[in-house]
């Protein structure tokens, strides 16, 4: 059993402490430092027939690296604190723990193998060691990070369309609407649908559809501004948030994508594929649901008046 076992099974007992053997040292001081008892490991250290009682403890005991002589003082048993002590003139070293005894210390010492400087050189390696631990764990650290940014991301991003997913678009709208409506600045909502793409799935296949999506997510990107916010809703459908935007400008948004998309060969065999669009602004006293619930009757009558258009509602 070490020192430390020792302390922490039998805190109240001093004279335990005066009795143990081996290589321990035990020495008891008043509140100036000087001896008033030790166990017999200290004069057998000191190679002295008697217990040095009387004498100041810093004429025995020397901190490491000649350092000026003070006790590193711990508050209870619980909480020992290590100090590194050595036996003056020689290189014999203690780790040393001190408490409150009565109106002085009792000071406790386990006896450390080696010289003082081998102990210095275990200090220096240990101390590389840490430092590479250390810079090891910083390393760990920032992929950690990486890795929880790449979750993050993943975990708000529709994986086809490279868009935000409709979870991440409700949560992000939110905010941003409730900033609208504390600033009073324009904000529209376009809805789009892509027209009959339910045949494009069964005449050529899901793959074929996968690649519809991901080229108007890949259009969608392109063409919306720095601030916007659109998200694959659910399917076929697609979202954007337009904050700082008039209606009509959302508009010129949503025909700019459904010409564009038009234009394009993606199945290539020359079928054109149309988006149907619906746009909605907010008004004084609507909600974001009011907001979004406009948008999709706007683009459920851009449906029922024969897709390929733009409706505001």
């Amino acid at each position: 059993m070490n020192l430390h076992d020792i302390v922490t099974a039998q805190p109240d007992i001093i004279s335990t402490f005066l009795g143990v053997s081996g290589t321990t040292i035990a020495v008891v001081t008043d509140e100036n430092h000087r001896i008033v008892d030790c166990n017999a490991n200290l004069p057998r250290t000191l190679h002295t027939p008697d217990k040095p009682v009387g004498r100041y403890i810093g004429d025995i005991l020397c901190p490491m690296e000649d350092e000026q002589f003070s006790l590193l003082v711990s508050d209870n048993f619980r909480d020992l604190l290590p100090q590194m002590m050595r036996v003056c003139y020689t290189e014999i070293l203690y780790k040393c723990y001190t408490v409150p005894a009565g109106s002085g210390f009792l000071l406790m010492g386990d006896r450390v193998g080696g010289t003082e400087n081998e102990v210095l050189e275990s200090m220096s390696l240990l101390n590389n060691e840490l430092s590479v631990l250390s810079r090891e764990l910083g390393r760990k650290n920032r992929e950690i990070e990486k890795a929880y940014r790449k979750i993050t991301e993943l975990s708000r991003t529709d994986s086809l369309t490279g868009l935000a997913n409709r979870g991440y678009f409700r949560q992000r709208c939110e905010e941003m609407f409730a900033l609208s409506q504390r600033h009073r600045f324009p904000l529209s909502l376009v809805m789009i649908d892509l027209d009959c793409f339910k045949q494009i799935n069964d005449n050529y296949g899901h793959a074929a559809g996968d690649s519809v999506l991901a080229a108007f997510g890949a259009l969608v990107r392109e063409n919306c501004r720095e601030g916007d916010f659109p998200a694959r809703y659910g399917g076929e459908e697609f979202i954007a948030f337009l904050p700082h935007t008039p209606v009509r400008e959302a508009l010129n948004l949503g025909d700019r994508l459904r010409i564009l998309f038009s234009e394009q060969d993606i199945l290539e065999n020359g079928q054109t594929i149309t988006i149907s669009t619906g746009i909605s602004e907010h008004r004084p006293g609507d909600s974001l649901d009011d907001l979004i619930k406009r948008a999709d009757d706007a683009l459920y009558q851009a449906k029922h008046q024969g897709r390929n258009r733009c409706v505001i509602l």
